[in-house]
C-alpha cells in the first residue's frame, strides 16, 4: 500500500498499458494501473497531480451504501422496474431487440451485451442517477449492432444521446 496526500493506493503493473490509470472502486479503494517501465517516482507524481480528482471521487463514494446495507433482492426488483421500461423505449427508438434482459449484482461492470444479444445490467443501477442509467441502457443496446467501442459504436450512442459524455459523469450522483 502506498500513500500520498492522505490517499492510500495500490499500484498494479500491467503489460500492454501505455498510460497511467486511476480507479476509485467500491469501499474507497484506489488503484493505479501502470505500464511496467514507469518509475515509482513518476507514479507518485501522477497521483499527486490527480489528488483533487481522487478526493472528490472518494467523498462521493462515501455517499453510496455499503454491501452490508444493501438488500440485494429488493435492489434487483427496483432495477427491473427502472430499467425494463427504458430497454423497451430505447429498443424501439434504436430498432434493436435484445434476446433477453438479466440482472446481477456486480462489483464494477454496469452492463454487458453478449455475442447473442443478451443484455445484463448491474442491480446497483437502481441506486444511480436516472440519466446515467439511461446512458447505460443505450450503451448496451448499441452493442447489439456494434460489438466493440469503435467510432461507429460511439456515433450511434451520440445519435440517440447527444449528451452521453455528460451523462457518463453522473455515475457519482445517486438519486
Amino acid at each position: 500500500m502506498h500513500k500520498i496526500n492522505d490517499i492510500s493506493f495500490t499500484i498494479t503493473k500491467k503489460r500492454g498499458l501505455k498510460h497511467l490509470y486511476i480507479y476509485v472502486k467500491d469501499g474507497g479503494v484506489v488503484e493505479v494501473r501502470s505500464p511496467y517501465l514507469i518509475s515509482k517516482k513518476r507514479i507518485y507524481q501522477f497521483v499527486e497531480s490527480k489528488s483533487e480528482w481522487i478526493q472528490k471521487r472518494l467523498s462521493k463514494m462515501q455517499n453510496l451504501p455499503t454491501e452490508e446495507q444493501i438488500d440485494k433482492d429488493s435492489l434487483k426488483q427496483k432495477a427491473k422496474e427502472l430499467i425494463d421500461p427504458l430497454v423497451e423505449k430505447w429498443s424501439q427508438k434504436m430498432g434493436v431487440t435484445p434476446i433477453s434482459v438479466g440482472y446481477r449484482y456486480n462489483k464494477s461492470r454496469w452492463g454487458s451485451c453478449s455475442a447473442k444479444n443478451r443484455l445484463n445490467f448491474n442491480t446497483k443501477l437502481a441506486m444511480m442517477n436516472e440519466d446515467f442509467v439511461e446512458y447505460v441502457v443505450v450503451h448496451e443496446l448499441a452493442h447489439i449492432r456494434h460489438k466493440n467501442h469503435s467510432k461507429d459504436f460511439w456515433d450511434e450512442v451520440r445519435e440517440y444521446l447527444p449528451d452521453f459524455k455528460d451523462r457518463k459523469k453522473l455515475i457519482f450522483l445517486n438519486n
